[in-house]
């Protein structure tokens, strides 16, 4: 089973409003046209959270249309970029009465969406309500393996202010909730734009790169939040029958310059 991870796309109101010199709206359309060539086996794409760049009408409006027209099922959550009430005129269908939080069943495996939107705050977090819809959905669904897709990162990046003014405030209260299931494999985050892979416990986790810019590695000894020009991707989630995940990240906008090995064919 196949699933693709997009996150932190940052749309602005416009089709040709650019974010730090680059064209949000473009980058991750050229993303999805390259899952719909190389991919399309795809399950789905999970889209992380930072839909907007500013949380404006147009940015919603533009996302509506690109996945409308995308041919594999496109399922987003939200981002501490976004506003629940602007995406709700134009998602409906993903909310759990005050949140964007739902559940994806394919293949008997169980995909769990999560908010971890704190209105007009960097930092993230998921209440009582919330981590007690993610209790319900765990028992639920007990004995499927089972994903989870989130903005926020639930454990330290060694990024300073990403583990700071912008980290995950529940953290303590969510392993304690997944410490009492066997069933969560794999979480796939966003919020970082960077290329992170990690683990606690037996559960495995990931964050790809933004569609649109990233964030410069600069470890704990600085309080600068810098960026960069390292190159958009998408993580491809390979997910046995057994449930175990294997992760690729894609660089997707130079798939035109592919070549072929020559020391290979001259053997």
């Amino acid at each position: 089973m196949k699933i693709i991870h997009l996150t932190d796309p940052h749309l602005t109101g416009v089709a040709r409003g650019n974010v730090y010199g680059l064209n949000p709206a473009q980058r991750l359309r050229r993303a999805i046209k390259s899952i719909q060539q190389y991919h399309a086996d795809t399950a789905f794409i999970a889209l992380t959270g930072d839909l907007a760049n500013e949380a404006s009408e147009g940015a919603y409006a533009i996302l509506s249309k690109i996945i409308k027209k995308s041919e594999i099922p496109i399922y987003p959550i939200l981002g501490n970029h976004d506003n629940r009430e602007i995406f709700r005129r134009y998602f409906p269908d993903y909310f759990d009465k005050d949140f964007v939080q739902y559940i994806v069943e394919k293949e008997g495996k169980v995909f769990l969406f999560l908010d971890t939107l704190v209105e007009g705050e960097r930092y993230g977090e998921m209440g009582k309500k919330r981590i007690a819809w993610l209790s319900k959905a765990l028992r639920t669904h007990k004995g499927k393996p089972t994903y989870l897709f989130m903005h926020h990162h639930p454990v330290a990046s060694g990024l300073y202010e990403m583990d700071n003014d912008a980290a995950f405030r529940s953290s303590e209260l969510f392993w304690k909730r997944l410490g009492k299931s066997k069933d969560v494999k794999h979480i796939a985050f966003g919020h970082l734009h960077r290329i992170m892979q990690t683990s606690k416990g037996a559960v495995g986790m990931h964050c790809t790169r933004s569609t649109a810019f990233q964030v410069a590695y600069k470890p704990n000894d600085t309080l600068e939040y810098l960026t960069n020009k390292e190159k958009p991707t998408y993580a491809v989630m390979e997910i046995s029958e057994e449930g175990e995940v294997r992760v690729h990240h894609h660089e997707y906008l130079d798939e035109k310059h592919y070549y072929e090995d020559g020391s290979r064919a001259a053997q």
